[in-house]
């Protein structure tokens, strides 16, 4: 399941090099792939925790800062400054929610869950999937005033493209905040191509509404010799356009490097439970000095 989702990342780089790009040299077709299983050396920046406020991206000159860094990263542009928080769980763990397995694929999962958050199964809101295929996750902050959305994967048909697929995945987030006024469309990609096993296409953008913004992508192939039948993938991020930066920061990318091993385990002395079997648990353990303290033993 991993690799249908890099081989998304990775086709897409590719188009977006071969497509937009007119001067650099194209990178092969599964550099995409070879940078998320390398994403904690060669491709990804480990050091540094603070955003970098002058990161501009390489896809949109709209876009600096984490948006910037994240954007590119969720298209499939490999980053050597993603934030610290993309090699660990920053964020506090609802210990109270079971790790997640999707019902319809268990390629698709969670861990941690944090706190302040639920995670569901996703529906299709294209009208073009098939029941019984879609495999995706919503995590819904519990003000309903962010959402981070992951398609792993949905086998759809009829009178489908990239681009009708991500509108309707924009116009449901601008029916949950209740805002279609004020809507402005920016770092736009649309791009296809006829590759070795089928038509590929891309669609993605940046949409601010009101108060909120808006960041989606979506990528489809349609294999030679399926009738037309495509399968889908994508993410979409919602949040008060305030709080993206942070959001981006402390849970978006987070909740994607999961995906691809990023997160670790929070440390016993904030994991919820007592380790050491004293009756004393995470900071109430004199053992521990810090929630960064992985030993509530010594």
């Amino acid at each position: 399941g991993i690799t249908n989702s890099s081989r998304g990342l990775s086709n897409l780089s590719w188009l977006l090099q071969k497509t937009a790009k007119a001067t650099p040299a194209l990178k092969a077709p599964d550099e995409g792939v070879r940078c998320l299983t390398r994403i904690f050396s060669a491709c990804g920046g480990g050091g540094g925790g603070n955003p970098q406020a002058t990161a501009t991206s390489t896809l949109c000159d709209d876009l600096v800062g984490l948006e910037a860094i994240y954007w590119d990263f969720i298209n499939g542009e490999p980053r050597g400054d993603l934030p610290s928080t993309a090699f660990s769980i920053p964020f506090q763990v609802d210990f109270s929610q079971t790790p997640y397995t999707n019902s319809t694929s268990i390629l698709l999962g969670f861990t941690n869950i944090p706190q302040g958050w639920t995670i569901a199964d996703g529906i299709d809101v294209s009208g073009f999937a098939v029941p019984g295929t879609v495999a995706a996750a919503d995590l819904t902050r519990t003000d309903n005033r962010a959402v981070w959305r992951y398609v792993f994967n949905a086998q759809v048909t009829g009178s489908y493209t990239s681009a009708s697929i991500l509108n309707s995945e924009v116009n449901t987030a601008l029916n949950f905040i209740g805002n279609t006024a004020s809507v402005t469309e920016t770092c736009q990609i649309n791009l296809q191509q006829n590759g070795i096993i089928g038509l590929e296409s891309v669609a993605a953008k940046v949409v601010r509404a009101g108060d909120f913004t808006i960041m989606a992508r979506a990528h489809v192939v349609v294999p030679n010799g399926l009738g037309g039948t495509g399968y889908y993938d994508g993410y979409l991020s919602l949040a008060p356009t305030s709080e993206n930066a942070a959001l981006i920061n402390d849970i978006f990318i987070p909740m994607i490097t999961q995906l691809y091993g990023g997160g670790t385990s929070p440390n016993q002395c904030e994991d919820g439970i007592d380790n050491d079997g004293d009756g004393k648990t995470d900071l109430a353990d004199p053992q521990c000095e810090s929630p960064a303290d992985d030993s509530e033993s010594t």
